[in-house]
This record gives C-alpha cells, sequence and structure tokens, in this order.
C-alpha cells in the first residue's frame, strides 16, 4: 500500500448567475506593489527551471520535488495577478502536454518537476482539477487562446461526470470528492490510501461544490452551452440542502457516510467570494454576515511565531478548525496565511458588495476588517534576498483537522506565496474574469 501522506494539502472542500465584474477594480485604497514583487520574486526564485512548475513544500525534504496540481493552479492565477502571462502559460502547457499528469478522466494531486514521467500522489480528487479548470479559465481570458477554453471545459466536462443526478439520493446536484478506482491497487482512490475509509466517490465536499459551481457559471457565462447551467443549478440544490448548515448559520464540510458538520475555515471564505451576499440571502437573510460572524468568533487565532532569523511577531488570522476541534486535536490554535488571504478576499468581496448596495457603514467595516489582517500577514512574512514568504502554517507537524498534517519546521509555502499575491493584488479567482483582462492589458504579455 502507498504510504500515506504527512503533507498539508488542503482538504478542499458561487458567483452570483450573472457575472460580477465591479468587484476587484473597486476601492482601490492601498497599493501592496512592493510587497507584490517580492512574493513575486520568491515564485520565481524557487520553481523548476526545466518546467516552470513550484516546488509546493520548500524546505520540507519529503516533498522536495513535489508539485502538487492544486498549488500549480493558485500559481498559475498569481502570475496572472501580477501580469507574467507568458509563465502562467508555461505551467499550464505543461499539464496539456504531459500525459502522465492524466489518470482516470483528471489530473493526478501532485507531480515530479525534475522528472515529469513520476507522479507523486496518482489519486485523483475533483478539486484540484476545478482549481486548474479556473486557472486555465482566467488565463484565456487574459489571452484570447482557445487552448485555454478548452481546457476549463474539459476539467468542468470532469466535475459534470462526478455529479450526483439520482433525484432520489439526499446529495442530488452535489459533486463527488474523486472518481472510481480502477482496482488496481488496494485504496487507490480512498482517503488515506485506506481500503477502510470512504472512497472519493462516496464523499461529497462542500469546498469542491463551491468551486465548481464557479468554474460551471464562467464557463456557462463564455459559452451560453446550458449543460454548465444545469450543473450549476443542481450544485446550487446541493449547497443549499446538504452544504449549508441552518441551525449554525453557516456551511458544513459537506457528506461523508453522513452529514459532516465538522467546521472547515476556508468554505466560508470561499463560499462568500463566489456566491456573494446576494446569492447567500437566497439561503437565509443575512448569511453572508452570519458566516463571517462565525468564522470571527470561532476560527480566527492569536499566536506568536519565531521567524528563522528570531524575531518573534504576534499574529491573528485563520486557523483550519475551529477553536473546540483545534482542543480535540491535541494542539493550540495557530494561523495559516492561506486561508488568512482567503478570508482578507472574502473581506473584500463583503466590502464590494455593500458598496454596491449604498451601505457605506458596512463597506467601511469590512474594508477596516480586511486591513487589520493584511497588516498581520505582512508582520508574519519571512523577508531574505529582495523575497518576502511565507511557513505553511504557524504551527510545524500540526494536525490540520482535513485529513494531513502541517510541513516539518522551517517550511516555505508556495500555497501561502501565491494567495498572498491574489489578495494583495485584489484577484479573486472565484469571482470575474475580467479582472484577467484589465491586467493582462496594464502588463502586457510578460
Amino acid at each position: 500500500m502507498m504510504k500515506k501522506r504527512i503533507l498539508s494539502i488542503l482538504f478542499i472542500m458561487v458567483f452570483p448567475f450573472g457575472l460580477t465584474i465591479f468587484f476587484a477594480s473597486t476601492l482601490k485604497a492601498e497599493n501592496y506593489q512592493p510587497q507584490v514583487a517580492k512574493l513575486e520574486n520568491w515564485l520565481l526564485t524557487n520553481r523548476d527551471q526545466a518546467t516552470g512548475l513550484l516546488h509546493s513544500h520548500v524546505g520540507d525534504d519529503r516533498f522536495e520535488n513535489w508539485a502538487i496540481t492544486y498549488d500549480s493552479a493558485v500559481v498559475t492565477l498569481a502570475y496572472i495577478a501580477t501580469g507574467r502571462i507568458s509563465d502562467a502559460k508555461r505551467i499550464l502547457d505543461f499539464y496539456i502536454q504531459t500525459p502522465n499528469a492524466w489518470r482516470i478522466g483528471g489530473i493526478i494531486e501532485a507531480v515530479n518537476p525534475t522528472n515529469p514521467a513520476l507522479g507523486e500522489d496518482w489519486s485523483v480528487r475533483t478539486g484540484s482539477n476545478l482549481w486548474m479548470g479556473l486557472a486555465s479559465f482566467h488565463l484565456y481570458k487574459a489571452t484570447g487562446e482557445a487552448k485555454y477554453l478548452e481546457l476549463a471545459k474539459k476539467l468542468a466536462d470532469f466535475a459534470v461526470s462526478l455529479q450526483n443526478r439520482d433525484e432520489k439520493d439526499p446529495n442530488f446536484g452535489g459533486i463527488r470528492l474523486g472518481p472510481q478506482e480502477e482496482g488496481h491497487v488496494a485504496g487507490d482512490q480512498h482517503l488515506g490510501y485506506d481500503q477502510n475509509q470512504p472512497s472519493f466517490y462516496e464523499v461529497f465536499a462542500t469546498e469542491h461544490n463551491i468551486d465548481a459551481y464557479a468554474l460551471f457559471n464562467m464557463v456557462y457565462q463564455e459559452t451560453k452551452d446550458a449543460k454548465y447551467k444545469d450543473a450549476r443549478d443542481k450544485d446550487l440544490h446541493w449547497l443549499k440542502n446538504v452544504g449549508y448548515n441552518k441551525e449554525e448559520h453557516r456551511l458544513n464540510r459537506g457528506y461523508k457516510r453522513g452529514l459532516d458538520p465538522v467546521v472547515a475555515t476556508d468554505i466560508h471564505s470561499w463560499g462568500i467570494s463566489a456566491l456573494g451576499v446576494d446569492v447567500l440571502d437566497t439561503f437565509e437573510p443575512g448569511l453572508a454576515e452570519k458566516m463571517i460572524e462565525f468564522i470571527e468568533k470561532n476560527c480566527l487565532s492569536e499566536t506568536s511565531y519565531i521567524k528563522p532569523d528570531g524575531q518573534k511577531v504576534k499574529v491573528r488570522g485563520a486557523d483550519f478548525v475551529d477553536y473546540k476541534t483545534a482542543t480535540n486535536l491535541g494542539r493550540k490554535p495557530l494561523v495559516s496565511p492561506e486561508w488568512t488571504f482567503q478570508l482578507i478576499n472574502a473581506y473584500r468581496r463583503l466590502e464590494s458588495d455593500f458598496k454596491q448596495r449604498g451601505d457605506t457603514k458596512k463597506e467601511a467595516k469590512y474594508r477596516q476588517k480586511r486591513q487589520e489582517l493584511i497588516k498581520a500577514m505582512l508582520d508574519l512574512a519571512i523577508e531574505s534576498d529582495n523575497t518576502l514568504a511565507y511557513p505553511y502554517a504557524t504551527q510545524a507537524e500540526a494536525a490540520i483537522g482535513h485529513e494531513y498534517n502541517t510541513p516539518k519546521e522551517g517550511n516555505l509555502s508556495t500555497i501561502g506565496v501565491s494567495y498572498g499575491i491574489l489578495a494583495l493584488s485584489d484577484f479573486d479567482p472565484l469571482i470575474s474574469s475580467s479582472r484577467a483582462n484589465k491586467i493582462a492589458r496594464r502588463h502586457g504579455a510578460r
């Protein structure tokens, strides 16, 4: 049996029916370009020179040659955000042109950029494929090149193939965690490569359904192909009937041989970014703000972190889970830069939605909350040789609460850096592709 990974890949668990084009271009009160440039330098320094893929966990030798597919997608988006279109194309072209990166209809979880014929994790999960689809769609909007729309459609179709179409099933409309196994390896396409654990085909993760909703909607708006509208609407049905926790005014993690009500911070941030205030109001009036309040009350942590140079900083940000779950895991609350930057983007969405409604008080409220979290993340950033980087989390070797542990002490995280670029550049991949167009025109195709 393939050994179980310790890697902290996120258990990644929308967007109104019409395109929202005002979000990323409004409220330009701050300029974080100097910090973005240093984060960009870190990506350029730590990529594989032959393929352009980023090493996901720099400093953790257990994953020396791992390029995680989800990370590759978010790096692509970060490159689009900074106008590095040729670098974004290089990453997606690798996946288009590398047959060994594909299996049972989708892209595998992790490849080895130093030897593309060698996969590092051969499991196939819907979430990372959906994010690759989002990256490809945004790159299509930035370049106009049809091959990237075709990749986005191919990955959207992959998710459609995993949608539950049985109207009598409680998971009707939901997107499965992954396809069924081929049957050659024990534990293939099961959680933890353990055949006693649920198979991916049995699991419905809220995060993946949010991702799918966003991608279906974008592809539908572009192509007007009714199958994507149908998939989007059925997915929204699942989000309302299974993903939504009406008693606690938040989102469940999903369904795993039964309803899975565990708290996952990221799905609330992504749900707000992707669905926005108006669509979440169709679940329950005021739900977006209630979700934010839940996260602030239960998942925002304040902790200390010692940087490699010995400097000790206090930092406030998002944990992967709520305080009660962290205690049950035997650890103190921690801060994830990646998940905090996701929350920063959710605040930006609220800020912009309430501006659109003419509610200047709430607009200012969420702008301030966003700025406070940005300051905390900039205080946490590790600077070296004109680069900025982040640890995966403020605790090493810690249980995340969603299947994995954080990497070892001293690691630097590609996903944290990439999400930092997105948040500081006002680029939210779950919203509108119009942002990619504007960036491409402003920067030119570097």
